[in-house]
Order: C-alpha cells, then sequence, then structure tokens
C-alpha cells in the first residue's frame, strides 16, 4: 500500500507554471497610429491621384505607387495612415475631401488647414494631444506612454512617437523647441447670434472658459470693431518671458484666419 499512497501524491502535486507563460505577447505593427509621417502620407495620396488609380483595385494602386502588391509592409502602412488621417475613404483608394484640400487647393488657407485638421483627426492622438499640449516633446517619453496604453512593443511604439511628432511638425504645430504650440478639442461657449440695427448677423461671442488653478491668470481685452462687437478675449499670466511672448504669438498666427482687406476698407 505505501507504494499506492507515493503514487497518489505524486499524481496530484501542483506543477510549476513556466515563467512568462501569461504574458502579453506584443506587437511590431499598428493600425491605431500611423507608422508613417504625415509629409510621406501627403506625397503618397498625391501620387495616387495623379497615377488617376482612386477606383482601381489595390493591386494596381499598389504597382502604379512603386510597391510589390497591397500586402506590402510600405503599401499596407501608408494605406492605414492615410485613413487615419482621413485622407484616403474608409474602403478603397479614394481621396477625401480633406486630402482635396492639400492635393489641389481652392483657396490660399486650404492646404495649411487641412494639415492641422488631419493630425487631430487621428483618433489616437486625442490623448497625445491632451497630455502632452504646451510641452516639448520628446519621443522617447510619447514612446513610454504609448507601451502603456496598448501591447506595442518598445520598437513599434517609439515609431509611432516619431511619426506623432513629425507629422505634428509639418503641420506646423510645433515651435522652435518642439513644444505642441495648441491644445486640441477647447471647450467654448457660445451666446445665440445678435444683429446689428441693419439686420446683419453678427457671429456669436466667445466667452472665455475657466481654467483649472486659474487664480494668477487675468483677462485682457482689445477692441477690435465696438459697432460689430469685434474684440479680442485673452486670459494669461500677467507676466510672460520674451520666449514665451514669441510662442503665444506663433500660436495665434495658426489660430486664427487672416483675410486681406477689400479696397478702401481700413487697413489699420
Amino acid at each position: 500500500m505505501p507504494n499506492i499512497k507515493h503514487a497518489l501524491f505524486m499524481a496530484n502535486e501542483t506543477k510549476p507554471t513556466q515563467p512568462g507563460a501569461a504574458e502579453i505577447k506584443r506587437q511590431n505593427s499598428t493600425s491605431d497610429y500611423p507608422m508613417v509621417d504625415l509629409r510621406e502620407i501627403c506625397d503618397f495620396v498625391q501620387r495616387i491621384r495623379e497615377k488617376g488609380v482612386e477606383s482601381e483595385a489595390m493591386p494596381v494602386v499598389a504597382k502604379e505607387c512603386g510597391y510589390s502588391g497591397p500586402t506590402s509592409t510600405g503599401f499596407w502602412r501608408r494605406m492605414a495612415a492615410s485613413r487615419l488621417f482621413k485622407l484616403i475613404e474608409p474602403q478603397g483608394s479614394r481621396l477625401t475631401g480633406l486630402a482635396l484640400d492639400y492635393v489641389e487647393p481652392d483657396s490660399d488657407d486650404a492646404k495649411t488647414k487641412s494639415l492641422r485638421q488631419a493630425v487631430r483627426a487621428v483618433p489616437g492622438y486625442q490623448s497625445l494631444f491632451d497630455k502632452y499640449s504646451g510641452q516639448r516633446l520628446n519621443p522617447e517619453i510619447i514612446k513610454n506612454g504609448i507601451v502603456r496604453m496598448t501591447n506595442l512593443s518598445d520598437e513599434c511604439a517609439l515609431i509611432c512617437a516619431k511619426v506623432f511628432v513629425e507629422s505634428l511638425r509639418f503641420a506646423g504645430e510645433l515651435d522652435g523647441d518642439q513644444t505642441l504650440l495648441s491644445p486640441t478639442r477647447t471647450p467654448r461657449i457660445e451666446a445665440p447670434a445678435d444683429t446689428d440695427k441693419n439686420g446683419t448677423r453678427i457671429a456669436a461671442a466667445i466667452q472665455p472658459v475657466p481654467v483649472a488653478g486659474d487664480r494668477d491668470l487675468e483677462t485682457f481685452y482689445l477692441t477690435l470693431d465696438a459697432s460689430k462687437k469685434r474684440r479680442v478675449v485673452v486670459q494669461a499670466p500677467p507676466q510672460v518671458t520674451r520666449s514665451e511672448l514669441k510662442r503665444i504669438q506663433d500660436w495665434l498666427s495658426f489660430q486664427l484666419l487672416v483675410e486681406e482687406p477689400s479696397a478702401g476698407e481700413d487697413q489699420s
């Protein structure tokens, strides 16, 4: 009987778990973040337009763009990034209206606007805009953040982080020291539009939104045209450095649409 007891003990003994068995395998590719920067994607969609293959099958599109086939890594990544930037429609290879604004602009500022809209169209970029707005961008730090949020490998996440930075640079969203100039999805409270004495519609006034921890901020007003209720409202610290002033000026140049005065209009 001792032999039977020994056999039962050995059968019920728990086997040790192999180290790393429950670890999640990290991916070396993704369709959640662009892996090709916006400059290259703009060249890519322009090539599709110039070749006239928007309605062709993918093998034809790939070949005309210089790739061996639609499963080629270079072609696949460019198509995935083009869709994330909303420059190519979800199915096929037809260019979107946003892409046409860049490839065939119909106004002086169409290209600039299309690039800014493209970088903000990527769903995965929204959290990065929120987190790094107003900060100097470091691809290594951004990579660490992406790794924490996803199951991407360090190598893949670093590619995505570098593409994020380069795409923002191409879109004009960074200043000289790689600081992200403008926030995304800034909340606005709009009042109903007014009309002047002639019945002309006046743009709705935008009220400044309180910012958390804004006790040290002051509100400054600049009246552009009192009769039309046009003015600029800025919330800012009472003192800024010269470099901060330069960043503010650069930021305003991207935020405001500058229109050329018509003949006879006051240019002051």
